[in-house]
């Protein structure tokens, strides 16, 4: 019998011996959690390695034993039927906006720049709303309560899940990090 890879499945293989030789390396990381319901050092490396090492092996597995010859993707499927029902769907060109690409790596940059003097919190809730305003959505309410939420949300993720020291801020933006940080469960 013989084995033959079918097509794309190499580049699984190659992902999948990487992640596993991470993975072993993982066990190698030294420390460890000060008490029992702490994550250790390891933990975060090891579960997206893991999820990788999943991935992959779904992957080789698909491929190997499905048929991909004139197989399209979930999305072109839908797609193609949305159009049968709703009749021929005239696409339009995608417009190209140099300016606002240029914007956004400027927001960006300066996001960086900014966040060790006001911190991440504050930094954050600027770039988001700022992001968004650029991105073409008028709504001041919308925008606000998005930033607000999604920013106390990666603050709150990084913070307390991941245990990852974000910059506070200098002077009164520090005490202002700081005072926000009891209000969401972070000591």
């Amino acid at each position: 019998m013989e084995l033959r890879l079918k097509k794309g499945t190499l580049r699984y293989l190659i992902v999948l011996a990487i992640a596993v030789g991470l993975f072993l390396g993982t066990g190698q990381i030294g420390g460890g959690a000060s008490g029992a319901d702490q994550l250790g050092p390891a933990f975060w490396p090891r579960l997206i390695l893991g999820l990788a090492i999943c991935v992959c092996v779904f992957e080789i597995g698909f491929r190997q034993f499905t048929d991909m010859e004139g197989m399209s993707g979930l999305l072109a499927q839908v797609t193609s039927e949305m159009e049968k029902v709703e009749g021929e769907v005239v696409e339009e060109p995608l417009e190209s906006n140099p300016g606002l690409l240029i914007s956004g790596v400027v927001l960006t940059l300066l996001y960086v720049w900014v966040m060790p003097e006001i911190g991440f919190t504050l930094s954050t809730l600027l770039y988001t709303g700022l992001f968004i305003r650029m991105g073409g959505y008028r709504k001041m309410a919308v925008t606000a309560v998005v930033s607000l939420l999604g920013t106390l949300l990666l603050v709150f993720l990084f913070m307390k899940v991941v245990y990852v020291s974000l910059p506070l801020g200098r002077g009164v933006f520090g005490d202002i990090s700081i005072a926000l940080l009891p209000l969401l469960g972070i000591r």
